[in-house]
């Protein structure tokens, strides 16, 4: 966690160089078409946006796709400040979470690409702690009464495109309740004290909240992940991506 929380830092100073720096200087095209797009189908995004704006699920949002080195599409909606009636702008700056995930996805694909790691391959052959894990299932017991846990062997193992996409079987403590996430909030899952390599062990020792591959859920497979780069690169993730990805881009922006 010491790693991610620093990653954090990394992460959001790189958005600053790059997305400052480069979004004046990336090319429009010509049509959404142009790029292989359809207008028709982006004015649906642009339809479920304002959809979302008018029913005041959200304030605003800016949104921007590209494709094969050009913008398709760019588009700003709703507030910046609604009860001050500020429109929302194509430059307009807010904060935003969740940065590490990108990163550390990068880097997983980087090393993919490399052919150090293998999507389609047990999470167990990089992390063997996650060899034996088990799923936590919630059962009545008819004759008490009482909810158990009751500990079943997964359907099949945990891969790592699984942490990629959310379908590993983890899951967030502060997302709902079970007694599963009650087992995460009692080793105290996200002290920011601890290591990944710890906070990687933790869960080992956690019963899955779902079988792999079978259920989406918002979880902790960003920090297996990270984990993983760790163990196949040798270095924190922190170095990692400040190695790897944030100075390359910096030299990139002082280049162009």
């Amino acid at each position: 966690m010491k790693a991610i929380k620093r990653l954090t830092s990394v992460a959001l100073l790189s958005i600053l160089l790059t997305t400052i720096a480069g979004a004046q200087t990336i090319p429009q095209a010509t049509s959404p078409e142009e790029v292989g797009l359809s207008k028709d189908r982006l004015e649906r995004i642009s339809a479920w946006i304002q959809s979302d704006v008018d029913k005041k699920v959200i304030p605003g949002a800016v949104v921007m796709i590209l494709r094969k080195g050009k913008v398709a599409y760019y588009e700003a909606f709703g507030y910046q400040d609604r009860e001050k009636n500020i429109p929302m702008s194509r430059i307009s700056i807010f904060p935003i979470a969740s940065m590490t995930k990108p990163f550390v996805a990068l880097s997983i694909m980087m090393l993919v690409e490399e052919g150090k790691i293998d999507l389609f391959r047990p999470v167990s052959l990089y992390l063997p702690e996650f060899k034996d894990l088990k799923v936590g299932v919630e059962k009545k017991d008819q004759a008490t009464g009482k909810t158990e846990l009751v500990l079943e062997t997964p359907r099949r193992q945990m891969m790592v495109h699984d942490l990629l996409r959310h379908t590993s079987g983890l899951t967030y403590s502060f997302l709902g309740k079970s007694m599963v996430k009650d087992r995460y909030n009692a080793v105290k899952i996200f002290d920011r004290g601890q290591t990944n390599a710890e906070l990687v062990t933790k869960l080992s020792k956690i019963p899955l909240q779902f079988h792999p591959g079978t259920t989406w859920d918002y979880s902790m497979s960003n920090d297996v992940l990270a984990r993983i780069v760790e163990v196949i690169s040798g270095v924190g993730i922190d170095a990692f991506v400040e190695e790897r990805i944030v100075k390359p881009l910096n030299r990139l922006r002082k280049n162009s």
